[in-house]
Order: structure tokens, then sequence, then C-alpha cells
């Protein structure tokens, strides 16, 4: 019995934990706006031309790259709270300039790219390591699950209000919805206390040595959020514009979006219920083969029907490999015994993801410049190639 106790208070989240379960679900949801119906919004004022969003994206998460080295040594040996809070200040600011910038936002899109890097290096190179400093075993697969499954309860709500406003009214009136959003996370951000001691200065290339040299495992973990940059990030974007291409609407993209994250909000449950610290190798390899026949699908044919069925499959089964994927992002500095270098290991996580983002993104910029599908079908098959890589890499970390 006593045994029992001393596990379940292991697995119970921090007040803290709590606290950031609620602003990185509130983060979501915003995310879920700009990484969505956003691209949307960009999409159709480009007249359906994806040159200027794989710009835009370039030059996001080059930016959040450099952001991760430059705020490292605040975050390590100043306040990461302060950091951290300033992210979702700057959030909260930038959604409201592209909503008074409206259809405007084409001559800005390189600064407002730049300035969005800015934004996510800065919230997260705090919120991770407020994050890593909390978690540990059993506790990371509960905090990484809470956060996938609140988070897919809220985008079931939602997608619809951004889509459904954006169709009846106008893209800019759902700003007071993110502003009452950001308030909120704010707020919440507030009662976040910092419990770590002061650490030596912020030294990535020191880290990169010390990694190198000692054989550290936590170096297979880049490999795999390397082909997680293009495999999630890029492949959403192209999702996104495959939507748009065949129901040319932002409330059907809404709804689709609610459905699919009801699918995706059972999954990461279950999965949350099921998984034991046990290497989930024969699961892992089921989800990607699935996920890279949906892509199939696709490649061969888009229309409603292969749209709605990879979409279908994609929020069942590659969101086990992403909630996977999170948990061992947190806890494979723990198994290194790497602890003093959490803010290195955070920043040279964002440092690959923004090395494959880059890459991923500028592919997509070549492939614009073709008048015809099939280079664009060619990137999917190129994803799918990716999918399995990732896999691989994942079920032996």
């Amino acid at each position: 019995m006593g045994r029992q106790v001393v596990t379940k208070d292991k697995e119970k989240l921090s007040r803290n934990l709590k606290l950031l379960v609620g602003t990185n679900i509130i983060n979501n949801i915003l995310f879920l706006f700009l990484n969505t119906f956003f691209i949307a919004y960009f999409y159709t004022l480009t007249n359906y031309d994806y040159k200027i969003i794989s710009i835009y994206y370039i030059f996001v998460y080059v930016v959040v790259g450099l952001t991760f080295w430059l705020l490292g040594d605040i975050v390590k040996t100043k306040n990461k709270l302060i950091v951290y809070r300033l992210g979702i200040v700057l959030h909260c600011a930038y959604i409201l300039i592209i909503a008074l910038l409206k259809e405007n936002i084409l001559q800005y899109y390189i600064l407002l790219g730049a300035f969005y890097g800015f934004i996510q290096g800065t919230y997260w190179s705090g919120g991770h390591t407020l994050i890593n400093q909390e978690t540990e075993g059993a506790k990371t697969t509960k905090y990484v699950s809470a956060v996938a499954i609140i988070g897919k309860m809220a985008k079931i709500i939602f997608p619809i209000v951004f889509g459904t406003s954006i169709e009846l009214t106008s893209f800019s009136n759902i700003a007071l919805y993110v502003l009452i959003l950001s308030l909120t996370q704010f707020t919440l951000s507030l009662f976040i206390t910092d419990k770590s001691d002061k650490d030596n200065n912020f030294n990535l290339i020191k880290y990169m040595k010390y990694v190198r040299d000692s054989g550290a495992k936590v170096k297979h973990y880049y490999k795999i959020i390397f082909y997680e940059g293009i495999v999630k990030n890029l492949l959403e974007t192209l999702i996104v514009i495959v939507i748009i291409m065949t129901f040319k609407s932002s409330m059907n993209l809404g709804i689709l979006t609610t459905i699919f994250s009801i699918c995706s909000m059972i999954t990461v449950y279950v999965f949350q219920k099921f998984y034991k610290e046990k290497e989930p190798k024969k699961l892992l390899y089921i989800c990607a083969l699935v996920s890279v026949i949906s892509v199939a699908l696709l490649v061969c044919d888009i229309s409603k029907i292969t749209v709605v069925a990879y979409n279908f499959i994609n929020s069942i089964f590659m969101v086990i490999l992403y909630n996977y994927s999170n948990i061992k992002r947190y806890n494979c500095i723990n198994t290194d015994k790497l602890k003093e270098f959490t803010v290195e290991h955070q920043a040279m996580s964002d440092v690959y993801l923004a090395i494959s983002r880059v890459l991923g993104y500028f592919v997509l910029f070549v492939t614009s410049f073709f008048n015809t599908i099939i280079p664009f079908k060619i990137l999917l098959v190129v994803i799918s190639i990716c999918i399995v890589r990732y896999t691989k890499l994942l079920s032996k970390v």
C-alpha cells in the first residue's frame, strides 16, 4: 500500500505543472489560429500561391533557432519566468498587429515572420526549461498527455469558432477572442514560480562538445527531432494547403479540425492510460505504417475523400508518435544525467528543429515555381520516407 502512495505522489502534477498545462493549452489554441487559419488566410490572399507562406516560415524558424541561443544565458542565469511571460505578451501583440494589418500583411510578411520567430523562441526558451525542471519519468508522461488531451478538447470548440468567425465576419474580428485568451494565459503565468537555483553560464558550444565526447544518448534524440521538423510542421502546412485547395472554405477547415481533434483526444487518452514506461516499438511501427498509407492516398489522388481519410488516420496514429517524442524530449536529459545542461539541451533541440523546418520550407518554396501538382506530390513522398526514418529512430531512443 505504501509503495502505491509513493508512485501516485511521483505521478502527481505539481502546482507549477498544472499552471504550465493551462498556459501551454492556451498557447496551443493560439498556435492553431496562427498555423492553420492564418496560413489559410495567407494562401487565399496570394491567390493560392504558397511562395510567400514558405518564405514566411523560413524566416520564422531561422529566428527561432537564433533566439534560443541569444536568450540562453538570461534563461539559465537570470530569470526564465520573465522570458516566458515576455513571450506571452509579444504573442498577444503579434496577433493584434496582424488583425490590424488585414490584407496588408502581404507587404510585411518577412518582418512578421522574423517577429513571430522571436516570439516563439522567447516563449519556448523559458517554457521548455520550466517544464523540464518539474518533470521526470511518469510525471512527464502525465504532463505531456494532460496538455495533449485538454488541448484537443479546446480544439473541438475553437476551430469552429475561428472558422465560422472568419467566414461570416472577418479575419480581424478574431482579435477579441485572442486578446481574452492571451490575458488569461498571462494571468496564469503570474502564479508560476521558479524553484531552480541559478546555474553556470549558458554555453551551447561546450554542451555540444560534452555530448559528442561523452557518447551521451541524448544526441540520438537530436536526430529524431530533425526529422520531426519535416514530418510534423511541413506536413501540417501542406495539409492546410490541401484542405483549402479542396474545400475552399475556412468554415470547412474549422469543422474538419474539430472532428479530427476529437479523434486525437481519445487516442492520446488511451495511449496515456496504457503507456507504462515500456518502449512500445510495435505500436510505433504500426502508427508509421498506417500514416504512410494515409499520405500515399493523397499522392494517388487529392480529393475530398482522400483528404478526410488522411486527416482521420493522422489524428489517430501520428499523434501517438508526436506524444511519445515529447515525452522523450523532457526525459532524455534526465537519463543522461545532464540536468545541469537543461537549457542547452532545449536550445539544441530547437536548433535541430529550426534547421529541418527551414530545409523543409525551402523545398516547399522551390516546388511553388512549378505549375503542376506533381512536385507537391513528390514532396509528400519524401515526407513519407521521413516518417519511416523518424519512427525507426524514435523506437530506439
